[in-house]
């Protein structure tokens, strides 16, 4: 989007303080967590301006053909439209993501799950990692993009969101050492002789019970696909057969690692207890103090 400040005011424009504060009356009205905050994030991308630039451009006005574009986002975002979805992007480990319309939103918290796999790779070695779930690709490309050594096999049973994960990948000239595979948790790696060798597997499965669904906020009720957060009645479906079948894959001294939801650090502790091959089980909590990340090791 052009960067649309005019160099001198004219008669009757609006400044981007007046329609940054009117957005965010709408969007407060709205129920938006963060209103002032998503109304800058728009304003940028309107002006293709860098959200920090804003403030020392507060008094400028604004041409009309940008102020009805920006307030077209912000009625879209007051109708609970995800911002990411909006903007086409998110920032991730401190890479750019594009995202598309029912593809999982990678979330701040999952940067935990790539940050224990960082801490815990040995850097002298060829290392092969797997990412049940890849989504966007998130996870995959960080772990590829920080570790020049590794191997990367990332799946998902969205043929949309491959594309979208691959295209990701080849921003980052990673596209050579990230395979994406269609298919469903494990499926998706039967054949490739992977099986004992892997380092590290890493997901952030769905883990939303089916009866907290309608509880959800609407950004991702009407928008995120069902299939990437839904996790059968308790929620932790997912886990069971990934927890099961991860000793078949890791390498002795390789590690599983997982987000995990609110409240379900136990019951997944003791699915992978359950496993006499995974042990060493930690915990790791978010900003917030939620346990967020749960970590074994293959004996």
């Amino acid at each position: 989007m052009p960067h649309n400040l005019p160099l001198s005011p004219q008669k009757g424009s609006r400044s981007l303080q007046e329609v940054l504060a009117e957005a965010t009356k709408l969007l407060e009205k709205a129920g938006i967590d963060s209103p002032r905050l998503d109304a800058e994030v728009l304003l940028s991308a309107v002006l293709s301006l860098p959200r920090h630039q804003l403030y020392t451009n507060l008094n400028e006005p604004i041409d009309s053909s940008s102020l009805r574009l920006f307030r077209r986002l912000v009625k879209k975002r007051a109708s609970r439209v995800p911002l990411q979805y909006i903007v086409g992007h998110v920032e991730f480990m401190s890479l750019d993501f594009l995202t598309k319309k029912g593809i999982f939103i990678p979330r701040p918290e999952t940067e935990l799950v790539v940050e224990a796999v960082l801490e815990r790779a040995d850097l002298t070695r060829p290392l092969i990692i797997m990412d049940i779930g890849t989504g966007s690709g998130s996870i995959a490309v960080s772990l590829a993009f920080n570790l020049s050594h590794a191997e990367v096999y990332a799946s998902d049973i969205s043929q949309k969101a491959l594309r979208l994960a691959r295209f990701n990948a080849k921003r980052y000239l990673v596209d050579d050492r990230v395979f994406f595979l269609k298919g469903s948790l494990y499926g998706a790696f039967k054949g490739l002789g992977l099986e004992g060798k892997v380092d590290f597997i890493a997901s952030n499965p769905p883990y939303v019970p089916e009866g907290e669904w309608k509880e959800l906020q609407p950004e991702v009720r009407e928008h995120e696909a069902p299939e990437a957060l839904i996790a059968g009645k308790d929620g932790v479906d997912c886990y069971r057969e990934i927890t099961e079948v991860a000793p078949l894959w890791l390498r002795p001294g390789g590690w599983l690692v997982l987000e995990i939801g609110e409240g379900q650090a136990a019951p997944i502790k003791e699915l992978i207890l359950k496993e006499k091959s995974l042990g060493g089980v930690e915990v790791i909590k978010d900003l917030q103090g939620i346990e967020r990340v749960i970590i074994a090791r293959r004996g």
